[in-house]
């Protein structure tokens, strides 16, 4: 059974919460949401936390505070990126310990590191010559931790929408979302991000135990959970950002990215506020670059924080004030694709209007993405441009009103946010690095623009329009034949989810015109076998499986020009 929630709550510091017209909340009059996940409806209730447990007890006579310092010292020594991508310097740290510093978060990608410090010892600290400055860290206003589907923090949204189309076996309620942008033949063809690393930058994932992810961590998918912060964690707003990605159950719910390898970084801490939240960030955005993420996606955003705190200004929203949008750059540099939720505080009634993008998603380098509704008219709620500095936001659309999302307990429920849109725009995206490795971030975002509803009249609303999945995937196809390899090579064969048939990724030298591929037995009994037009670069191959006993296989491919390579796979139930 699939529910349908619109989340609400209230933050201690703007005033109990109150609900808008088609159930939408709001945290006091005229004040957006600031530093809340982007979930169902608007933001969720998930605070933040510190990797360092022991900071939850500093006293108040301290502020956590950023320390950026000078160059690293010594010589330069090589790199394959960049020199900002090595450890802190060593000689810094320790003398920032000797000076009493406990050094929390480290950067490399900005040669800083955080630590709680008092107003006389950030004083200390700003004047040592190897510092050069110091800046607070922002902290979280939180919403109310308190969940369930009783409506104690959310209840059915109540906005009459026409209903999707008849959901198919395999796709479920995720036909609505994904035929909305056109990504039902790249599924079709067996495009499901098979190889591709995604890295997922949110709060409590439940250690990903629901049923939709039983065939992720049984094919060993599952690369890496980490926490960035300290005590227990709650809620499931990471584990449903993830399942509208990549989850998997035929017949409920299926993410574009459901066959891509998975990396989640928990930096939001569901407890209560602590200023903690940008360099968790940061953190973990580093560590999902050193584990080789090809595609991030960040459910998170930041605005407006605590009384006395520092908070945004849509002034500050120009793509180089946040220390979390900076981070989305440097990622980008490193040839890692960005994808950002727009943020929830657009304008769903006249007296509550933030209207602009949450940082991180006014980052240069970044894909917002903000969300319409099942009629394909922008969702009230969704945050919208210019940034400070002029440029348009989002930069694409997706569904995000009525989105099925695994959730609590085994079960699933229809979603709505910014927070739900995001990921269906990183599941294409790793179907386009799938199809072409080599698509760099600005690249990736420059197809998925140019292949949107209205590339020819992009504005500050609806940015450059709804995506187009089909359109965007094929470019990215057609951009690398420009390019094919100069010998044959053939990626692991896996199942297809649209039918009976084993997909046969291969990427065929310059030349190619046409391509067998068979089947046989582990005594040399051909089962199958199929001969097709082929072109250079990639070409996806299905074969009928669904008459053959599980069982181990050869494949033989081989082109028109005398190309050839074997393998072997297992069928199983």
């Amino acid at each position: 059974m699939i529910r349908s929630f619109c989340f609400h709550g209230n933050g201690r510091s703007a005033g109990s919460a109150w609900t808008g017209p088609q159930g939408f909340p709001f945290l006091g009059r005229g004040r957006p949401l600031g530093g809340l996940l982007l979930l169902l409806g608007f933001l969720v209730a998930l605070q933040p936390g510190h990797a360092d447990v022991s900071s939850l007890d500093t006293p108040a006579a301290t502020q956590k505070y950023w320390i950026f310092l000078e160059a690293r010292p010594g010589p330069s020594l090589p790199s394959a990126h960049a020199p900002w991508t090595r450890p802190v310097a060593s000689a810094y740290l320790n003398r920032l310990r000797a000076l009493g510093v406990r050094p929390l978060v480290r950067s490399r990608w900005f040669h800083a590191v955080s630590a709680h410090l008092s107003e006389g010892e950030r004083a200390e600290i700003t004047a040592l010559p190897f510092v050069r400055r110091t800046r607070p860290v922002a902290s979280l206003s939180p919403a109310s931790t308190s969940e369930g589907p009783d409506g104690s923090r959310f209840q059915s949204q109540t906005r009459d929408a026409p209903a999707p189309p008849p959901a198919t076996p395999a796709l479920g309620k995720s036909e609505g979302p994904l035929s909305r942008i056109h990504a039902r033949p790249p599924l079709k063809r067996g495009l499901n991000g098979r190889g591709v690393r995604i890295g997922f930058l949110d709060a409590h994932f439940a250690g990903l135990r629901h049923p939709a992810f039983s065939t992720l961590r049984a094919d060993g998918r599952l690369a890496a959970l980490r926490t960035f912060t300290g005590g227990l964690q709650g809620g499931n707003h990471g584990l449903g950002v993830v399942s509208v990605a990549a989850g998997y159950a035929p017949g409920t719910l299926l993410g574009p990215a459901y066959g891509a390898t998975v990396l989640g970084a928990t930096t939001e801490y569901t407890q209560f506020e602590r200023n903690v939240e940008e360099d968790n960030f940061v953190a973990g955005l580093e560590w999902l670059y050193r584990q080789g993420a090809d595609v991030v996606n960040v459910s998170i955003g930041y605005t407006t924080f605590d009384e006395g705190q520092r908070s945004y200004s849509p002034a500050d929203l120009d793509g180089d004030t946040a220390l979390t949008t900076r981070a989305v750059d440097r990622a980008a540099q490193l040839g890692v694709t960005v994808v950002v939720s727009a943020g929830n505080s657009g304008c769903a009634e006249p007296d509550s209007c933030w209207f602009y993008v949450n940082t991180p998603a006014d980052a240069d380098s970044a894909i917002a993405v903000g969300a319409i509704a099942p009629d394909s008219s922008l969702a009230s709620f969704s945050a919208r441009g210019p940034t400070a500095d002029g440029r348009r936001k989002p930069d694409v659309l997706v569904q995000g009103q009525q989105v099925p999302a695994a959730w609590d307990d085994g079960q699933y429920a229809q979603v709505g946010g910014t927070s739900f849109a995001s990921p269906q725009v990183t599941g294409i995206v790793a179907q386009m690095l799938q199809v072409n490795p080599s698509l760099g971030p600005i690249e990736v975002r420059h197809l998925l623009r140019q292949t949107a509803s209205q590339a020819h009249a992009p504005d500050t609303t609806r940015g450059w329009g709804i995506v187009n999945a089909e359109t965007a995937v094929r470019t990215a196809e057609w951009l690398a034949r420009q390019s094919a390899p100069q010998v044959l090579d053939v990626a692991p064969p896996y199942r297809s989810v649209a039918d009976p048939s084993l997909v046969v990724p291969v990427l065929a030298p310059p030349h190619t015109a046409a391509l067998r591929v068979s089947l046989t037995t582990p005594l040399g009994h051909e089962v199958r076998h199929m001969k097709r037009a082929g072109h250079p670069g990639p070409n996806w191959i299905t074969l009928d499986v669904s008459p053959l006993p599980p069982g181990r296989y050869r494949y033989t491919v081989e082109t028109d020009a005398g190309h050839r390579i074997t393998g072997a796979v297992t069928l199983s139930e």
